[in-house]
């Protein structure tokens, strides 16, 4: 093993925020690689530990268990709702932590996709037997729903969304937008992409020229880009129609708004 410098990186995201893109460009930065850990907060669960409304108990010791094997270098990619015990045990560690967000309604268009295409998902068969239009699919990943005799439930997007706020407050969590990365390629800005490159760099100790920068973000993308089924900035706009976008409004209004992802309803 070549020895790599600080710090040990916890690349931690929403569900189809653009993990992989995030993903290529940590792993492109200098002395920087993959651990081949992916893990999401349910594999640590433990069932029946605790009551429903409160936080669910997880097995912490497994949990350090699978920090301890991330070396200095490294970066372990998770998704994990915000917990005050994992934040502590991260630290404790010494990891610094990157969270990766995506517009909520673009995050709801290309879970409904992922879920009816993934037959290893655990949602595939309640998203194709139960439910028969990509209407219909679209608006139970906005709503939410219940357990049934075909898989567990599902929280609505705003609530889902709502559970990695608490990440927002550390200061050593740099906050990445899907929006700021993707670059010209998916509709954003080139220069705002190249500004988060550099941040990301400069978080994680791996400090760029300019120039460095640049053929960084070009590796990143050429290879990240492509892992999207359509990574483009307000695809929402193809998918929602006015009862998803009324509904949306009410489940995750604010989530929208808080996020600055709108500045009120009348979107």
């Amino acid at each position: 093993m070549v020895a790599f410098p600080p710090p040990r990186v916890f690349l931690n995201s929403v569900p189809k925020a653009g993990t992989h893109l995030l993903m290529e460009l940590v792993r492109h930065l200098p002395r920087m690689m993959f651990s081949g850990r992916h893990h999401a907060l349910r594999d640590f669960s433990i069932e029946g530990k605790s009551p429903p409304e409160l936080v669910p108990a997880i097995d912490l010791d497994a949990f350090g268990r699978v920090l301890g094997k991330v070396r200095n270098g490294q970066f372990i990619t998770a998704h994990f709702p915000y917990r005050k015990d994992v934040e502590e045990m991260l630290e404790q560690r010494g990891f610094s932590s990157l969270l990766m967000l995506r517009d909520p309604r673009d995050v709801a268009v290309s879970h409904t996709f992922y879920v009816t295409n993934t037959e290893r998902h655990w949602l595939h068969r309640r998203f194709t037997e139960a439910l028969h239009t990509s209407d219909e699919r679209l608006m139970a990943t906005i709503t939410g729903f219940p357990d049934d005799d075909i898989s567990n439930g599902q929280e609505s997007i705003g609530q889902r969304f709502e559970q990695y706020f608490g990440w927002f407050a550390n200061p050593n969590v740099l906050v990445c937008r899907f929006e700021a990365l993707v670059g010209s390629a998916g509709g954003g800005s080139q220069e705002e992409a190249m500004d988060t490159v550099i941040s990301v760099a400069e978080h994680l100790r791996r400090p760029l020229t300019k120039e460095k920068a640049e053929e960084v973000g070009q590796r990143s993308w050429s290879s990240g880009v492509a892992t999207f089924r359509k990574g483009q900035i307000g695809d929402w706009r193809n998918h929602f129609n006015e009862k998803h976008k009324e509904t949306f409004k009410q489940v995750a209004g604010d989530v929208l708004i808080g996020l600055g992802y709108e500045h009120d309803l009348n979107w």
